[in-house]
């Protein structure tokens, strides 16, 4: 939790350093560590996907609303009380650089696991069509 703790803290400092405006910076921080979270989550759930152990969203809109709900979550259990603040993490280097190491590892294998499923979708779709192929022209013998 308190490595989740420190990303708040960056993303905070962040915000603060080019933003004057609380309420947006509370916004931005909810924002941003809300698509670095669902990123990670989604990419568990496509490559669990993948390995067949679950299904996949039958519509597009499931994912706005998991979305929309886990921010609100985020919001509420993390962002609004400012408990992130109260760690006395500093500024630097060396934990800028694994945050932005952890974001690039989340980025790179979600695109992989996209790859993945994607070739997958495209395996079973061709098997698809040459069984539908095969079928006409017994069909027409």
């Amino acid at each position: 939790m308190k490595a989740y703790y420190y990303l708040l803290f960056r993303i905070y400092r962040f915000y603060t350093d080019t933003m004057k405006e609380k309420y947006a910076v509370l916004f931005s921080i909810t924002a941003a560590s809300t698509v670095i979270v669902y990123l990670g989550l989604f990419t568990i759930y496509s490559f669990l996907n993948y390995l067949e152990i679950i299904s996949m969203f039958s519509n597009k809109y499931y994912v706005v609303v998991l979305m929309i709900s886990l921010g609100i979550i985020n919001y509420i259990l993390f962002i609004r009380s400012k408990k992130f603040l109260d760690y006395g993490f500093k500024k630097d280097i060396k934990g800028g650089v694994l945050i932005l190491f952890y974001i690039f590892i989340t980025a790179a294998s979600f695109i992989a696991v996209a790859n993945c499923n994607r070739a997958k979708i495209f395996e079973q779709q061709s098997e698809l069509s040459q069984v539908e192929h095969r079928s006409t022209q017994i069909k027409t013998i």
